[in-house]
């Protein structure tokens, strides 16, 4: 009886350290699954997003034309059939978008939180295939609104980032990128707006003004209503030059 009861309990000891042995294996194979789904796969190139597996937010992109370097981008494949790569993106005021024009060509923040992909990436983007443009804006009341362009290109930085085409608006938000076309990109150091002075510095931003703007989606980041008169993150027809919106996103896609 006592034998029989020690192999049953070896047995038993056996089987739970078989069991663990799996449960172990599990929880690994579980956390190797949930660190490929976390961690962006920059090892492949694609030419845009849309070649680019769904689950894959971040990618790495290569233009049609021989630039430089590939370009490490967020993808959206949920707008409209997905494909899209973000060009811009705010939503809670923790990046500072008042910045020199070196930072705007080069790029700023955080591709999981807020960022600017940095015009010489957009020039590159824009400048190998048509493109579109989709600007997707929310106020703090939750009201949801956007502008979308069949025609998106700016120039590279000898043409200052010139704004060289946008045209074809549909959309909700009203047209208030409409008078853009042909303007070249303004930072705090870099004044290349038609009026008397500093767009950029009066208006505490960095856009393609003229004089000076009825967006100013790269402004301050100022909370709903404000005495301010449009130095928020402003798009005029949807909420006024008195209203900063609390999110943007400003996404392009190939046409096509």
């Amino acid at each position: 009886m006592f034998e029989l009861l020690v192999s049953r309990m070896a047995s038993l000891q056996q089987q739970i350290a078989e069991e663990k042995t799996q449960n172990q294996d599990t929880m690994r194979n579980l956390i190797t699954i949930f660190h490929n789904l976390i961690t962006p796969n920059t090892s492949k190139i694609y030419n845009t997003c849309k070649e680019a597996p769904i689950a894959e937010r971040i990618v790495k992109l290569q233009p049609e034309k021989p630039f430089k370097e590939p370009m490490t981008v967020l993808c959206d494949q949920e707008y409209d059939s997905g494909g899209w790569v973000v060009i811009q993106h705010r939503f809670d005021g923790s990046t500072n978008f008042y910045r020199d024009l070196r930072e705007y060509k080069n790029g700023f923040g955080n591709l999981e939180g807020e960022f600017w992909l940095g015009l010489d990436r957009i020039h590159q983007l824009t400048s190998s295939k048509p493109h579109e443009l989709v600007v997707l804006l929310e106020d703090f009341d939750g009201n949801k609104t956007y502008a979308r362009y069949t025609h998106f290109e700016i120039g590279g930085e000898a043409q200052l980032y010139e704004l060289t085409q946008i045209a074809g608006y549909s959309g909700t938000a009203g047209d208030d990128m409409v008078g853009m076309k042909g303007m070249k990109f303004s930072t705090l150091d870099s004044d290349n707006d038609t009026w008397g002075s500093s767009c950029a510095i009066t208006y505490a931003g960095a856009w393609w003004y003229g004089a000076c703007h009825r967006s100013n989606l790269n402004g301050k980041y100022l909370r709903g209503e404000t005495k301010e008169y449009a130095s928020g993150m402003v798009w005029y027809s949807f909420r006024g030059h008195h209203y900063a919106l609390k999110s943007a996103k400003m996404m392009i896609r190939p046409v096509g």
